[in-house]
């Protein structure tokens, strides 16, 4: 019983059966699975790489857009230390019974009920910021 022939591939010059052979529209001609799965490879990358190119100019200008001219490093801690200070800041409650208090979301500011007792709603309906402090 006859195999099959072991074939020459004209891009990277290695033997193969003949089987393993597939028309490839970029190269234009018969090639191995080897060069296909090379040139798969290597456009992948390629499109990875473009990709994080493209996602670090984004950011770049984005941050370049939100400061305003003579922004610098003092600027910045100053902003880092407010935030913090946000995080732990106590939320604006109002007792409305023994149940029901009057929440203000420290996120967004919205207002709304909150029952004490149930711990119902356990996010702000409005921004879905968790609860906390009360």
């Amino acid at each position: 019983m006859i195999g099959p022939v072991k074939v020459k591939c004209k891009r990277c010059g290695r033997e193969f059966k003949s089987d393993e052979f597939t028309l490839d529209p970029v190269y234009k001609m018969m090639v191995c699975r080897e060069c296909v799965r090379e040139r798969r490879n290597e456009e992948f990358k390629a499109k990875k790489s473009q990709q994080k190119e493209v996602s670090k100019i984004a950011q770049e200008t984005q941050i370049k857009k939100e400061k305003p001219a003579g922004w610098d490093a003092e600027d910045a801690e100053i902003e880092r230390a407010y935030k913090a200070k946000q995080q732990t800041a106590l939320p604006d409650v109002e007792r409305i019974d023994n149940q029901r208090v009057k929440y203000k979301c420290k996120k967004c500011k919205y207002e709304f009920v909150f029952n004490v007792l149930t711990r119902v709603p356990g996010r702000c309906p409005y921004c879905g910021a968790e609860i906390s402090g009360v």
